[in-house]
């Protein structure tokens, strides 16, 4: 870009055209890569409602996690949602074979000083 104090508004006009260009173009390319992810999203999840439909996996294509765009490592999740999952699994698992703990309604205590005075 030519120095802004130039007088020549040719050449301030043609690195503002090319500067919007140049930021036109990055935008539409993450739009673009955002509509493709989601596009990805959306085939993989009719995949798995319809897998009689489904095309069949190339071996040479990496698996990638249903939730995000991270590589798949078990049940088609990524290493951290497959932690997640895990975790709310055995979460889940210890709340229904935890036995409920009964606690007392009113708890009851001595005061010896009383007693000792009663006593005498």
């Amino acid at each position: 870009m030519p120095p802004r104090k130039t007088t020549d508004f040719g050449a301030l006009f043609e690195s503002l055209i090319e500067d919007l260009r140049i930021q036109i173009t990055a935008s539409v390319e993450r739009s673009l890569s955002d509509f493709n992810k989601r596009l990805a999203r959306m085939e993989r999840r009719i995949d798995q409602l319809d897998p009689h439909n489904a095309v069949s996996p190339d071996p040479k294509v990496r698996r990638v996690c249903s939730l995000c765009d991270k590589r798949a490592v078990a049940r088609g999740l990524c290493s951290a949602h497959y932690q997640q999952l895990r975790y709310r699994e055995r979460k889940s698992r210890l709340n229904r074979h935890t036995p409920a703990i009964e606690l007392p309604s009113a708890v009851v205590m001595h005061n010896k000083a009383a007693d000792i005075s009663s006593n005498n």
